[in-house]
């Protein structure tokens, strides 16, 4: 908890993917505060967006065969 960005895009697709389900079972504790879940819920939102930035950037490297067996970019 409480990396900074710089930090956060340093992480792997595996990694980041597991500190959001590292942050969902600690939001999900009973006895976590309110501050504490807000801190927890900042990151997470934060590793969503890596995420979603990462496999956008995966996505359009990502070379399709077309019917006539030519390769266009997805």
């Amino acid at each position: 908890m409480g990396k900074s960005k710089e930090e956060l895009a340093e992480l792997s697709l595996e990694e980041a993917f597991s500190q959001v389900e590292e942050a969902i079972k600690k939001l999900e504790a009973e006895d976590i505060s309110l501050d504490t879940s807000f801190l927890v819920y900042r990151e997470g939102v934060e590793l969503l967006k890596l995420c979603n930035d990462k496999i956008e950037r995966v996505e359009k490297q990502i070379v399709m065969m077309n019917e006539k067996g030519e390769t266009d970019e997805f």
